[in-house]
């Protein structure tokens, strides 16, 4: 990555002169109204050491809405304005109810040096993010999800089987498993259990890992000084291009290999019930321009760059919270053995029947959240909330973590309580921790499948599996760190041992019959 104490004084003079004149633009447009809260802007760089954080910057955030006793708060550096929101209400008020204002999304530099400017969730509120949105919500509806349901199951299935021949690659099968749904379901591209290390997987996380890693706010200067990313990735210290620019090269190759595999599959008539079949058979029934096959390619990409990388995160979260909180996992095995019995898997259908796996559910989200800061809107025109003025291309930003934390909502945040989603007669009470998936317009369109997805995996294992901590040699416990985190985007625990062990024999029978069925069908 280039370092700003390389430049040379004529770009710097140039980053000054660029600011200044931004800044009197600003000055001389701003009505007479406050910007919100934020920490004193230095001369020249205003806030860019405020907004940039290397370690966990939700955290940092939070800090600094605690420091100034504002749930708003605003940094500027250079031609970039942040706005973080620290509160559901004010979320809830801007993205949602001014969704017509706050559901762009900032044009960033770095999004089309790595050529992922094709991606639905980052796309510009423009008509071909309309027309993604479009064919997204056709694909992923909720009421479409149960024709899936024997893709996921089946996976799911034999996600058991490779826990139960070896349970201490677990990171492994949750990363497998995330990749062989999103294949099977989107394209019906089969990877064999286990094959992690298939060509599409290794492409799609590349290009994953790099982007939500570059899109961190202060992660890469490129962001803050766009005319950094037209230096040649050959020019020494240009590290930042060259990775980018192989990143571009691999999606090339991602986006049309699996779009090409599903097409040829329809012309042979082989049927995979996968969502690019069903679309391509819209397209064909409609022919209205909307379900071209650049759209769809485009469009069903998307899906592993936003889904993967969260369900595998969201698998490891539980896995790590059921070995922190055997309490709580028994509670929830004890509820599926009362209900389903402990002859067969918990399937779609026992759903309703089991609140406190629900309960557990939903604290998996809270507790933990895979995106702790959600991707940033941007603010089409200015606009005045609370008497503070956020100005048109502003960066706002959700805190999801601040928002899951709140102790006005959730008594004892840092405690992971299932409990907390009842009401006092029993019932499970309103909140579905809904901010897990976004908001507005921009809330995750594949929510629907990604929670089917998680859910079963999760309902599948407690009745399968005891989670516990490893233990050492002489028989001692091996703590667990529930705070050692990725620092990025999508977020999820770094490595760590557990025990993993079939429940009874009978379960160990119930995973054998269930991936037997698969394998034989």
């Amino acid at each position: 990555m280039i370092d700003l104490s390389s430049f040379s004084s004529a770009v710097v003079l140039l980053s000054v002169l660029c600011f200044l004149s931004y800044s009197l633009s600003l000055y001389t447009k701003r009505p007479y109204a406050p910007y919100p809260p934020g920490p004193t802007p230095k001369p020249i760089i205003g806030n860019a050491m405020d907004m940039q954080s290397d370690v966990r910057p939700w955290l940092h955030y939070l800090e600094w809405s605690k420091r100034l006793r504002s749930d708003i708060v605003h940094m500027s550096a250079f031609n970039t304005r942040l706005v973080v929101l620290h509160k559901m209400e004010d979320a809830i008020a801007l993205l949602e109810k001014r969704s017509s204002i706050y559901s762009d999304r900032p044009i960033l530099p770095i999004i089309e040096l790595l050529g992922m400017d094709f991606s639905t969730g980052i796309l510009p509120h423009q008509d071909r993010w309309r027309r993604h949105r479009r064919v997204f919500q056709e694909a992923f509806r909720k009421d479409r999800i149960a024709s899936y349901h024997h893709i996921i199951t089946e996976k799911v299935h034999l996600f058991l089987g490779e826990l139960l021949k070896d349970p201490s690659n677990f990171s492994n099968h949750c990363k497998w498993l995330a990749a062989a749904l999103t294949f099977g379901v989107t394209f019906g591209y089969e990877v064999a259990p286990g094959q992690i290390h298939d060509r599409f997987i290794e492409v799609a996380d590349l290009a994953t890992k790099t982007t939500t890693e570059l899109m961190v706010p202060g992660r890469t200067i490129l962001n803050v000084l766009p005319f950094l990313g037209r230096i040649p990735s050959w020019v020494p210290g240009a590290s930042t291009q060259r990775l980018c620019a192989r990143v571009k090269e691999a999606l090339v190759q991602y986006k049309t290999g699996l779009f090409e595999h599903a097409k040829n599959n329809l012309t042979q008539n082989i049927s995979n019930d996968c969502v690019v079949e069903t679309l391509l058979k819209i397209g064909n029934e409609r022919n209205d321009g909307i379900y071209d096959d650049e759209t769809i390619k485009d469009t069903m990409a998307s899906t592993y760059i936003a889904g993967v990388e969260t369900m595998q995160n969201a698998q490891l979260i539980f896995i790590l919270s059921m070995a922190l909180h055997p309490e709580s996992q028994r509670k929830a095995q004890m509820e599926i053995d009362q209900f389903i019995g402990t002859d067969r898997l918990p399937t779609y259908e026992d759903r309703a029947s089991l609140p406190y796996v629900e309960a557990l559910y939903r604290e998996l989200q809270r507790w933990r959240p895979v995106t702790p800061l959600a991707i940033m809107h941007t603010t089409s025109t200015d606009d005045i909330y609370k008497g503070f003025y956020i100005p048109k291309g502003t960066f706002v930003i959700p805190n999801v973590w601040a928002i899951a934390r709140d102790e006005a909502i959730y008594q004892d945040p840092d405690r992971f309580m299932p409990e907390r989603f009842f009401n006092t007669d029993g019932t499970l009470n309103n909140d579905t921790v809904s901010y897990a998936f976004g908001f507005g317009r921009r809330i995750c369109a594949g929510k629907h499948v990604a929670d089917a997805q998680v859910w079963l995996m999760v309902a599948c294992t407690l009745a399968t599996f005891d989670i516990a901590k490893a233990k050492d040699d002489n028989g001692n416990e091996i703590d667990i760190d529930a705070n050692a985190f990725v620092d990025s985007i999508i977020t999820g625990p770094l490595p760590f041992r557990c025990s993993i062990v079939p429940r009874s024999q009978q379960a160990e029978t119930n995973i054998r019959a269930a991936v037997t069925s698969v394998t034989e069908a």
